[in-house]
Formats: structure tokens, C-alpha cells, sequence
């Protein structure tokens, strides 16, 4: 879904020389002039944000309006394979340029004790990598690459193989995006929790733990007593009471939403993460197997069931 359409050079970044003119610029006379100003706009555009990638999505079957919506969010879910493919790389804050990437530097002017201080800090998204990675990354991740890109595409055509499932699984993947680019830790955890609760259709407290218990189980071979990792004192069943506590705690003002009260935002966004990373190849996998069902207990019951086997 997300075209790669630049030449490279040797820091990753974009050539915009480099476009070809006939993937976009119209060859006809006329009135096509204005489309060709259009994409050149365009172009001054993505330099003046220092951006890197354009992406072109094809969307059917609604009216313009909704069409740029879906196409929209569509490049989101699709950044979202790249996150999930390489969380470590500064790709926490991609994002579209017009949605929350934000500026690309941070400059700050302080005084302490008659001493000033000037800041400066850069914003861009991703770290600088060597030339040949992104392709390593996207050969090492092409099972989730393609598996999300199914999923997108079901989102895009709105044909879609299991929708409960695909729906849910968009829907968490959005949550995480956005979980991710949040700044403040008391906010990020409770989208965090938010993209599981989506994933799962938890419907109450009660439901959510349930629903975090059956994950683990299912995706990683943890009973409700087992300890969550090996050597933790902390038990699968309180770490699913955690993670559903502290986001009621902190939608429900019992706990400060500018105080983060030291929460643990790391370790629960690399536990979505491989969750959210995991239901895209297993939903992907699901869809494909004999007479699946569009229902979440029976997709829980066949990853328990595919773990034994593969045991």
C-alpha cells in the first residue's frame, strides 16, 4: 500500500529529483496542466516538511471526501508495518505530514540563576540508516509486511475476508499508531490498552482481563499463574489486572493524567507491539485456513490450537 517512489541516496533519504515524471505528471494537453501545478505543489510541499516518502493508495466504491479518509488512514495502518517491523528505529513518531508528525527540530530558551540557555534537539522521525537497510528490514519483516498489507487492503476495498477480525485488527493497529506518537506516558498507556481492548472486543473491566489472559495464553504459552517472564515474580493474572487497572485508573481521574506516578510505558508498548505484530500474521494465516469463523473465541481457540501443533 505505501509505494516507495523516490530514489535513494546513501543516508535513506529521498531524491525528489529522482520521481518519474510519468507516474504522475498527465501527457495530455489542456486542463491536465492544472493536475501536473497540483502534484508539483505537492512536491515543494513534502521538501518545505522534510519528508521523505509519498504514498499512493487506490481506494473504490465511495465519494471523493470519504475516498481521501480511507486513503488516509489507510498510509497510517500501512507506517504501521514499519513500526512494527523495526520499533527500535526512532519510527515511534512517523506519521503522515499532515497528521501528528509535527516540526522537525525543537529549539528552547531558558534562564536559571542569570544563565541562559539555548536548546536545540531534532524531531525528525526514524534515525539515519546506511543505504541496503530499509531493504534488509523489509526482507527480514515480509511476513508481517505482507500480512498487514492484506489486512490494509481489505480496509482500502472494504472487501473483507473476516471482517469482525480485520476490523479489529485495523482499528488496534490505529490505536497503537497513535499510542506511540503521544508524548505524555499517562495517555500513551491508555491507548496502549485501548489497542488491545479493540483487538480483543473486550466489552468491560472484567472482559479486558479475560481477554489480555487469553492472549497470552494463546499467543504466548502463559497460564494465568505462570510468571510473565522467567524469574518475575509477577504472575500472567496480575499483570493483566495491571494494565486493565491503570488505564481505568487514569481515564476515570483516580489517577493524575500529568503525573505519570512511574508506569512502565515501555515495557507495556513492546507487549502491544508483539501482540498487535502477531494477530496480523495469525488473522492473516486464519483467513486462509479451512471454513475460519469471523468471531474472536473461535480465532483464540485455533492459535491455541495451532500452538499445540506446533509444539
Amino acid at each position: 500500500m505505501l509505494n516507495r517512489l523516490f530514489g535513494r541516496n546513501g543516508s535513506e533519504k529521498a531524491n525528489l529529483v529522482a520521481i518519474r515524471t510519468s507516474d504522475f505528471w498527465p501527457s495530455l494537453e489542456g486542463e491536465a496542466i492544472l493536475d501536473r501545478q497540483g502534484f508539483e505543489d505537492l512536491l515543494q510541499w513534502i521538501r518545505e516538511g522534510d519528508a521523505y516518502w509519498l504514498a499512493r493508495v487506490s481506494v473504490d466504491g465511495c465519494e471523493q471526501r470519504r475516498a481521501e479518509e480511507v486513503a488516509e488512514l489507510a498510509v497510517d495502518l500501512a507506517i504501521v508495518a514499519i513500526q512494527l517491523s523495526a520499533p527500535a528505529l526512532g519510527t515511534s513518531t512517523m506519521a503522515r505530514l499532515d497528521a501528528r508528525r509535527g516540526t522537525s527540530q525543537k529549539r528552547t530558551l531558558s534562564e536559571a540563576s542569570g544563565y541562559h540557555n539555548a536548546g536545540w534537539a531534532r524531531k525528525e522521525p526514524g534515525s539515519t540508516i546506511g543505504r541496503g537497510t530499509l531493504e534488509d528490514i523489509l526482507r527480514k519483516a515480509a511476513p508481517i509486511i505482507a500480512s498487514v498489507g492484506n489486512l490494509v487492503r481489505s480496509f482500502t476495498s472494504g472487501s473483507f475476508r473476516l471482517p469482525t477480525l480485520e476490523r479489529a485488527w485495523c482499528d488496534a493497529a490505529y490505536w497503537l499508531h497513535q499510542a506511540r506518537a503521544e508524548s505524555i506516558d499517562t495517555i500513551g498507556i491508555a491507548k496502549l490498552e485501548t489497542a488491545l481492548e479493540v483487538l480483543l472486543r473486550s466489552e468491560s473491566t472484567r472482559g479486558s482481563e479475560q481477554r489480555i489472559l487469553e492472549i497470552l495464553y494463546a499467543f504466548f504459552g502463559l497460564a494465568p499463574e505462570a510468571p510473565i517472564n522467567p524469574g518475575s515474580l509477577i504472575s500472567a493474572r496480575q499483570f493483566a489486572r495491571r494494565i486493565v487497572r491503570d488505564r481505568s485508573r487514569i481515564l476515570h481521574g483516580t489517577w493524575s493524567t500529568l503525573n505519570a506516578r512511574g508506569l512502565d510505558r515501555v515495557g507495556m508498548e513492546g507487549f502491544v507491539i508483539s501482540v498487535v505484530r502477531m494477530a496480523a500474521v495469525e488473522i492473516d494465516a486464519y483467513a486462509n485456513s479451512p471454513e475460519p469463523s469471523d468471531d474472536i473465541d473461535e480465532f483464540l481457540r485455533w492459535m491455541r490450537q495451532r500452538g499445540g501443533a506446533l509444539a
